[in-house]
């Protein structure tokens, strides 16, 4: 599809959208080329990117983006992964340049903050004006289904946060930035379970005929893990699309080596 020259999506890296996602949509990251976690790295060495997301990189891009059109901008809220000041930053820096600007604030993270993006992105490629590509993005919000194993809750639970709702070391599922125990087993069991509550969960909402499944897997070091999801998903589960990426170093600070997540939407535009 060929971008939209009149409209631009921005949205925090640390939603760590894969990178097939970003090509041919008027879709651009902030920062735009972040470092993703493809190698093992320890919790120590992670630590020392622990510091929350600054506003300049969300305003810097929006800021490019106004130079050829309006800005969407789409926000990473779980206090880590985007800064909460930036949307203001940006508004004003977008609309010194003559161009009208919107936020998006997910009052999410990881990719239930990135497909809203998408959508919006895909909308405005289409023609969208600011307005519809907002309303694209909103209409997914609280349809994008997420699950994930955590082997590392001390990081996703720092002191200074209660974004868990329990110490969790095994499958998860998100509750905006809350993090929510489904089960704790062992790791290899826990990679399946995932893989059985993914599908489950597909299963119900296909009889609903909600339109094409879209299916996004990330990881932090554990290829091997995402990549066999994203084959079960188009091999059992009849997924339109499947990707498959590490997410950003910077996200990983908070989920820790080995995490993997499937997130997934259903889009009705065929």
């Amino acid at each position: 599809m060929a971008p939209s020259r009149f409209l631009t999506v921005v949205v925090d890296a640390a939603a760590s959208i894969p990178a097939a996602l970003l090509e041919s949509r008027p879709l651009l990251l902030a920062p735009a080329d972040p470092v993703r976690l493809r190698a093992y790295e320890n919790v120590s060495s992670l630590a020392l990117d622990a510091s929350p997301a600054e506003a300049s990189a969300a305003v810097e891009a929006c800021r490019a983006a106004s130079a050829t059109g309006d800005v969407l901008f789409v926000s990473v809220d779980d206090g880590h992964g985007g800064a909460g000041e930036a949307a203001d930053l940006a508004r004003r820096a977008v609309e010194r340049e003559g161009r009208a600007f919107a936020h998006l604030a997910t009052g999410a993270t990881l990719l239930q903050a990135g497909w809203p993006a998408v959508i919006a992105a895909e909308a405005a490629a289409r023609g969208a004006d600011l307005e519809a590509a907002l309303h694209a993005g909103r209409s997914v919000l609280r349809a994008t289904g997420m699950l994930g194993v955590i082997d590392h809750p001390e990081l996703a639970n720092p002191p200074s946060t209660s974004n868990l709702a329990a110490p969790v070391r095994g499958v998860a599922r998100w509750d905006g930035t809350r993090l929510v125990a489904v089960s704790r087993p062992q790791r290899d069991a826990a990679l399946g379970m995932l893989r059985d509550l993914f599908t489950s969960s597909v299963a119900r909402e296909a009889a609903e005929a909600r339109g094409r499944l879209r299916v996004a897997v990330v990881h932090a070091a554990a290829a091997s893990a995402a990549e066999a999801l994203g084959i079960w998903a188009e091999s059992r589960l009849a997924a339109s699309e499947v990707t498959v990426d590490a997410v950003t170093r910077h996200a990983a600070v908070r989920l820790g080596p080995g995490f993997v997540a499937v997130s997934w939407v259903w889009d009705a535009e065929l």
